[in-house]
């Protein structure tokens, strides 16, 4: 089965990788050159699993989230069968319940202009059928999940990253308390950490400033590797379907 995970930036997409590969058991085939769509998609991340394969693409932002999932349902209408995507998941943060449903409704207009037919409404955290003809004229269908995240403050991926961070190394738990308690006090007048969403980021990019401030990759890449994000998918239980890829 081909399946696809659109997420807004590139935290998300850096960490999802990791999340898909300890907990689900998908191996990393490397960036996918996908030229033709870099309009949407600012990274693309192939991983396989058996005869399954996973694309996991950063959007470039939340206002590119739509778009990007308005192209993937263009492209399988004009796919042949074994082209095709069966299964694609959207996952974005909204801040109340407003938002969310908002976001649900555009969903659910993009799928009517694409003259894809629905067994339900689009909600959060629920599989939802959708049918459509390729273009070769033959029914199809394909499988669509929304996954809203965080679902609360603890739940997101990088407050968790900072905390098993914190468990493992009391001097870097120390940088961590300090530079979190500098966000939280940085920006008073909440001019530009206005949400939840960006005080979160904002955390977990200052420690990662600390802590590799010469953009040392590979060191990055082994702080990430070794958090055991099992840990992770017992916490946000938000992320269970994704096992269903």
């Amino acid at each position: 089965m081909k399946n696809i995970i659109l997420c807004e930036g590139s935290t998300d997409y850096v960490l999802l990788q990791y999340f898909m590969r300890k907990v689900y058991g998908w191996e990393d085939k490397g960036k996918s050159n996908e030229k033709s769509n870099s309009r949407y998609f600012k990274s693309v991340r192939t991983m396989m699993k058996e005869s399954d394969s996973l694309s996991i693409r950063g959007c470039g932002g939340a206002k590119n989230l739509l778009p990007g999932f308005q192209y993937m349902v263009e492209y399988n209408n004009l796919s042949s069968e074994s082209e095709a995507f069966d299964r694609i998941v959207i996952l974005t943060d909204r801040d109340d319940a407003g938002t969310e449903a908002e976001f649900s409704k555009n969903v659910e207009d993009i799928l009517n202009e694409g003259n894809v037919r629905i067994d339900m409404n689009v909600c959060n955290d629920c599989w939802v059928e959708c049918y459509y003809h390729n273009g070769h004229g033959k029914e199809m269908r394909f499988q669509l999940l929304l996954l809203v995240v965080p679902f609360e403050d603890t739940g997101a991926m990088e407050t968790f990253l900072l905390e098993a961070v914190s468990k493992k190394d009391n001097y870097d738990a120390e940088i961590i308390t300090k530079g979190n308690a500098f966000i939280d006090g940085v920006d008073s007048e909440k001019r530009y950490l206005s949400k939840r969403r960006y005080i979160t980021k904002a955390k977990f990019d200052v420690y990662f400033s600390v802590r590799t401030a010469a953009t040392q990759f590979v060191e990055r890449q082994d702080i990430l590797k070794n958090v055991e994000w099992e840990e992770y998918a017992a916490l946000q239980t938000g992320f269970a379907k994704l096992g269903d890829l």
